[in-house]
């Protein structure tokens, strides 16, 4: 009986590690292999959080002696998503992303472009807390879609760009 409980124990530990695995499909609703050219390259992962916060336990802890913000921000993350795709000759990628957004209600909160790639930054936003941040990176075929969620008040994201603003400030003043 101790046996099949310890088996039985092991086996579910290791289905929930199954999903930490790197795989070679996409795993963002919004992209299918018929959306991608034969050569394309995807590699995707999908983190638990139990196993992210069990890592960064002690990173959180020093965080919040240097950096208290980013030690809250880091709390409130439930789940991560990342996928990169690379030689991906068809050009619908963006639009199929753009398309997903608007469908689900995000709302764009940046645009950027840095060194030729565009970067976007969009929320999922639940009365008055962000429940999703979804990025976007393009870059000459090669892209990036990072999807968080989280319990983020308005008024907690508020705070962090202020402080990320006035630290910032700070070292030009100095510089």
């Amino acid at each position: 009986m101790k046996h099949s409980i310890i088996i039985g124990a092991l086996l579910l530990f290791c289905l929930t590690l199954q999903s930490c695995f790197v795989k070679t499909s996409p795993n963002m609703s919004f992209v299918s292999k018929r959306d991608l050219s034969s050569d394309t390259e995807v590699a995707s992962i999908r983190v638990p959080m139990f196993l992210t916060k069990a890592f960064i336990k002690g990173k959180i802890k020093e965080l919040d002696e240097e950096d208290a913000i980013a030690a809250l921000a880091l709390r409130k993350i439930k789940k991560l998503k990342i996928m990169t795709i690379s030689g991906n000759k068809k050009d619908n990628l963006m639009s199929k992303f753009n398309a997903y957004l608007a469908k689900n209600n995000f709302e764009e909160m940046m645009s950027l472009y840095s060194e030729g790639s565009k970067i976007t930054i969009n929320t999922e936003m639940k009365k008055d807390h962000v429940k999703r941040v979804l990025l976007g990176i393009a870059d000459e075929g090669d892209y990036v879609f990072v999807d968080i969620k989280a319990d983020l008040d308005l008024n907690e994201l508020s705070k962090m760009i202020e402080y990320y603003e006035k630290k910032n400030n700070k070292t030009k003043i100095i510089n």
